[in-house]
């Protein structure tokens, strides 16, 4: 149990005993008034401005006894501070004055790890400051008494915040930490007893060690945390000022646990001395020296999503050739931006970028390949230096530059080093492993030679190379600081002595050993005779019944679910692991993507109905318990709906003129409209979602009367969501739609991994922890699983990034082109990884493998088996588990007629037959999430079909053209851009290639060529048929863009040439004419391909018409896909199609 939630149960056991005592807990003012009475203390309410406040809103006199507090607001609001200040007298002893600035009554007990929250850090006071938060609400509205009210007393969250005279969205966040956190009887004891050790001499020696620079190296489990601890509270003991103590770590998570660990022992000194984060810290230094930087007092930051939009309206403008992708910008500029922060974890600026990239270029020779990577360089420059300019135009910084800006002021300004110096004088990190260069420059620039500069780490657990982690900084750290002494911690207080033979044996294999001690660690807990196994497997799917085979073997056996993990590298395979052992009955403690979970997505398709005229969320909404309608009646709403040209909430009404629709689907609609009584779309959507799942849609009581495992995953999934859903960027629009964007770009992006970290509390459950093994660092378990030991497994396979740094970017990469450094880092990382996931076992260690590829091939062990197999046993299997049946994906559909399909349709079904269901089955409607650039396109094409309908076979005058295309252009929509004519001078350009195009050779009208098959028709309108010079007939297709090396793999292609050849002979060739790229190719395509590709033609005419229509997600697809918020689960019932 972490700090907080001490606080919140002691706050509840006050509350209690009050009411216990007679105190009414409805007259909130009262209720603390008596409490504060009871403890013999007086309260004054004074006018906010009265100096004995001190400029805060409230104020606790230590001396005389007093709370003040500022006489203003509800009485809400009054006792609230009131209640707030006795949290610091019971909490911390009132023994010190306090004086408090702000209070937040509805706050979360944890922030989202997602853009700039994942940065920004509290420091000692803070937490402090929102554990008495947290204190005063739960003394006020326990949440024992908001859950008996809602689910034993049936009060809606209105009525209890009306009855208590609170705020809405106060009762409501306590209700969602009530029902959707575990209750406190439900969480079992910590994952690993805590046990109270006696330090070891070498725990002794490092934590009084004194003077030099001093490194620590430690390995796992041998208490460097604690001696951390020992050492701070040794310096306090011989009487150092707490307020130049400096402890930098690295996360948020490490730097809360280490403050409570601290101030356990002495609340003041702990509140006293900075213990955070490198980038908080760095933070903390440009708010103190903004005036030196050229920055406001509060610079905003940006996170990588606003980057983007940033540099998105920029890049037309840019003469990129390698990057240039206009068409969908955000990967690119994802990319490139990680490059640029990658420099400035180095402390690269963009005119050192800018150098090295040169320097490249001119000493390319004949290197065709290092030519390349020198222009792709030199484009990122281009790329930095524009960046920098807009982010110093609006006074903006972004995650790189919170070490890399202090390191440069610090480095260069003798006024801010001295003052740094002065403050910080005994400086101690964690994790020194996990340190960047600038990290080690800002160091250096605050301690100078190293005097006082204590660290602790193991090389071998440097596994953050995407942010500039080298275990070369721990190999060269007497180098950064002459004079350093290095010791290491001896005892492994955490796993039985098989196990940590095992690490042990492989850390000597390892790169990251290198400069290192040698790994020598005796085990305090001895041989526990449970050697670790390694077992193989036929198939991936033998895998995940063989984990669960030996996870419910160990619960039998006495080791509950809770105290078993199991780790993957990557989260993709996590979340096919965890599926699997869902369907196998193990319980597992894992979210997964956010905001690809069904329940979510039921909320966000219900969010989208707000805006959507056309309510095509409907259409899961009615997937919901209580909300259920056929199929085939949603298709009629929808239809209708589009079809009347409805208005956004028109939809609620519609069963008003739909009198065919069944009585029973009127019911379900009119239960659907009733979530939307009341609402505005303007209204703040996490209120919205707040009050659904509470109030409209009952999921909170639902899913906390449950209580199994997987509805408990699905009410912290619901309040994962809604604690993301409660702080987003400002900005013009309206508010739901913004929100629905953002989601959009986060998982575009990549930037919702955070999302997938559990709620503290939620970590005693009794279920399997499921995570990646960078999530596993600094963990451990009574059991360790960890499948995908094969090749390309553990080690997985080097993929470079598609902008490699320049060569000499990276730091102690000297002889090493940018892309051998690149893959140097990554071969040591996964060497790191795989020590963590070894070391992170306690009792057992399993190992698994499959031996046979999907295609029958041989899969080999992982390269890392061979160095620890002589301590491995390869026991036989037990009796696997074998899995439920995954639910079909097929709809019941009836043609009234035999189909026709374009050869565009059977294209969007190859790359995904869901999106084919919703677009051109069930005609859902909607378009694909658009870039400007995109929009742009648009226009390109509709003027190219008008080309194709008015001048097939004839050239339009410039005049008509131009009308034409400045018509298409408005009709569009495309001028509502910031660098609209940059991208007007593009499209007129493509259309003018095209004209260009069409005088070669001679031109004839286009009819409509077909495929025919007993399931269905396949309709091909090709762009053009010309004559030769030789006479042979050219089939022509037009795209607005460049051209893929792969590009005649898509099956438009293999129709297109089958249904030519078919009308025009042997003979016939098929040519592409790329807009962009200006250029035209000829298909080619091997006869063994076109057959199969054929076969493919057939096997999709086939599925359609069976109504087999499979999920196939696609990371960079679907969160464009206009269906993604409602991609899933389908209402029941077959459909009727005339049509597509």
């Amino acid at each position: 149990m972490d700090a907080t939630e001490a606080a919140r149960r002691e706050a509840e056991r006050i509350h209690r005993a009050a009411v216990a005592a007679g105190d009414d807990p409805w007259r909130l003012l009262d209720f603390v008034r008596r409490e504060a009475v009871r403890r013999e203390l007086d309260v004054y309410a004074l006018p906010s401005d009265d100096s004995q406040l001190k400029g805060g809103r409230a104020a606790f006199d230590s001396q005389a006894g007093i709370i003040l507090y500022e006489d203003t607001g509800s009485e809400f609001d009054r006792a609230f501070l009131i209640a707030h200040e006795l949290g610091h007298v019971v909490l911390e002893g009132g023994t010190q004055d306090i004086v408090t600035e702000q209070v937040e009554p509805d706050r979360s007990v944890e922030d989202v790890p997602v853009g700039i929250e994942k940065v920004l850090d509290y420091g000692a006071r803070e937490r402090r400051e929102i554990r008495m938060d947290l204190f005063a609400r739960e003394l006020l509205l326990p949440r024992s008494l908001v859950r008996h009210l809602h689910v034993s007393d049936g009060r809606s969250s209105t009525d209890i915040a009306t009855r208590l005279g609170a705020p809405l969205q106060v009762v409501q966040q306590q209700l969602l930490d009530a029902l959707l956190l575990p209750e406190d009887s439900s969480i079992e004891s910590s994952m690993v007893p805590a046990v109270t050790l006696t330090p070891d001499p070498t725990q002794i020696a490092a934590a009084e060690h004194r003077n030099n620079a001093f490194q620590l190296q430690a390995g796992p489990g041998t208490g460097k945390t604690r001696t951390l601890v020992r050492r701070i509270e040794s310096l306090l003991a011989e009487g150092v000022d707490p307020m130049s103590i400096l402890v930098l770590t690295f996360s948020n998570k490490a730097a809360n646990e280490l403050s409570e660990r601290l101030a356990a022992s002495n609340p003041t000194a702990a509140a006293a001395m900075w213990i955070g984060t490198f980038h908080a810290f760095g933070l903390d230094i440009v708010r103190r020296f903004h005036d030196k930087l050229g920055l406001p007092p509060d610079p905003r930051l940006v996170d990588r999503s606003e980057a983007i939009e940033l540099l998105e309206d920029e890049l037309p403008r840019l003469p990129l050739r390698h990057y240039r992708n206009l068409w969908d910008p955000a990967l690119d500029l994802s990319d490139m931006l990680h490059a640029i922060s990658r420099a400035k974890d180095e402390v690269i600026d963009a005119a050192g970028y800018r150098t090295l990239a040169q320097a490249m270029a001119d000493n390319v020779g004949h290197d065709e390949e290092a030519a390349m990577r020198a222009e792709k360089c030199l484009e990122v420059a281009l790329l930095f230096e524009t960046y920098e300019r807009l982010l110093a135009a609006g006074h903006l910084i972004d995650f790189g530059d919170l070490v890399a800006l202090p390191v440069r002021l610090v480095e260069t300004d003798a006024e801010v080093r001295a003052a740094l110096k002065a403050r910080h004088q005994h400086v101690l990190v964690d994790e020194y492993q996990d340190v960047n260069r600038a990290s080690v420059r800002l160091l250096r620039a605050i301690v100078g030679d190293g005097r006082n500069l204590w660290v602790v780490g193991d090389a071998r657990q440097s596994i953050y190379r995407f942010r500039g982690a080298s275990a070369t900084n721990m190999a060269q750290f007497a180098v950064d600081f002459p004079g350093a002494q290095l010791r290491q911690l001896g005892v492994n207080y955490r796993s039985g002595r098989e196990v940590i033979e095992v690490f042990t044996a492989f850390s000597s294999t390892m790169k990251a050993s290198t400069g290192a001690l040698p790994l020598q660690l005796t085990a305090d807990r001895g041989v526990l005779n449970a050697r670790p196994e390694f077992r193989v497997v036929r198939s991936t799917e033998d895998e995940i019944s063989a984990v669960a085979a030996v996870i419910q073997a160990q619960q039998e056996a006495g080791i509950p679910y809770r105290r078993q993990a199991l780790l993957c590298a990557s989260n993709a395979r996590l979340s096919d692991i965890a599926e699997g052992l869902g369907a196998r009955g193990i319980p597992v403690l894992h979210l997964g993507s956010l905001f690809e979970r069904p329940e979510i997505k039921n909320l966000l398709a219900l969010l989208s109905m707000l805006t959507d005229p056309h309510a095509v969320g409907l259409v899961r909404a009615v997937t919901m318990p209580a909300h259920e309608m056929p199929l085939q009646e949603v298709m009629q709403i929808i239809g209708h709906l589009r079809e009347s040209k409805a208005a956004a909430l028109d939809w609620r009404q519609a069963g008003a003129k739909l009198p065919s629709l069944a009585t029973e689907s009127q019911a379900a609609l009119s239960r659907v409209a009733a979530l939307f009584t009341g609402l505005n779309p303007m209204g703040n959507p996490w209120s919205i979602l707040a009050t659904w799942v509470i109030d409209g849609l009952g999921l909170a009581k639902t899913l906390h009367l449950a209580r199994d495992p997987q509805s408990r995953m699905k009410g912290l999934a619901l309040w994962q969501f809604l604690n993301f859903c409660r702080r987003q960027p400002s900005g013009a629009g309206i508010p739901s739609v913004r929100l629905l964007d953002r989601i959009r770009r986060l998982v575009l992006l990549s930037e919702d991994r955070g999302l997938r970290q559990l709620p503290g509390i939620a970590e005693g459950i009794d279920a399997v922890r499921l995570m990646t093994i960078h999530g596993s660092k600094g963990l451990e378990f009574d059991i360790v699983h960890i499948p995908g030991m094969v090749t390309s497994g553990l080690p997985r396979n080097n993929m470079a990034p598609r902008c490699v740094p320049p060569d000499g970017l990276i730091h102690g990469s000297q002889g090493l082109t940018g892309l051998e450094a690149v893959k140097a880092g990554h071969d040591e990382e996964e060497e790191c990884l795989f020590f963590v996931a070894l070391s992170r076992a306690r009792d057992r260690l399993f190992l698994y493998a499959s031996s046979v590829q999907s295609d029958g091939k041989v899969r080999n062990p992982s390269k890392f088996i061979p160095a620890i197999n002589h301590l491995l046993v390869r026991p036989a299997n037990p009796a696997q588990r074998n899995g439920t049946a995954r639910p079909a994906t097929t709809v019941g559909i009836t043609w009234e007629e035999k189909p026709v399909w374009t050869e565009n349709q059977v294209n969007l079904f190859e790359r995904c037959p869901r999106r084919f269901l919703y677009t051109h089955v069930l005609k859902l409607g909607g378009r694909r999430t658009e870039t400007a650039f995109m929009k742009m396109h648009n226009v390109v094409s509709d003027v190219f079909d008008w080309l194709k309908t008015v001048h097939e076979t004839t050239t339009p005058s410039e005049s008509e053209l131009s009308f034409r295309f400045e018509e298409a252009w408005q009709a569009k929509s495309a001028v509502d851009h910031g660098y609209a004519e940059d991208y007007r001078r593009i499209g007129r350009r493509l259309v003018d290639y095209l004209i260009e195009t069409r005088s070669n050779g001679i031109r004839s009208p286009v009819a409509p060529l077909s495929l025919g098959w007993i399931e269905g028709d396949i309709l091909v309108k090709p762009d053009s048929v010309a004559r030769g010079d030789q006479g042979q007939v050219v089939v022509g297709r037009v795209k607005t863009g460049k051209p893929r090396s792969n590009a005649f793999d898509d099956i438009e292609y293999t129709i297109l040439h089958l249904a030519a050849v078919q009308a025009y002979g042997g003979q016939t060739q098929v040519e592409v004419t790329y807009l962009t790229s200006e250029t035209t190719e000829p298909m080619s395509i091997s006869a063994k391909k076109l057959e199969t590709r054929r076969q493919k033609v057939q096997d999709i005419v086939q599925s359609v018409r069976s109504g087999d229509f499979p999920l196939k997600a696609e990371a960079r697809a679907c969160p464009r896909c206009p269906s993604f918020f409602i991609c899933g689960e389908l209402p029941d019932g077959a459909v009727i199609i005339k049509k597509l």
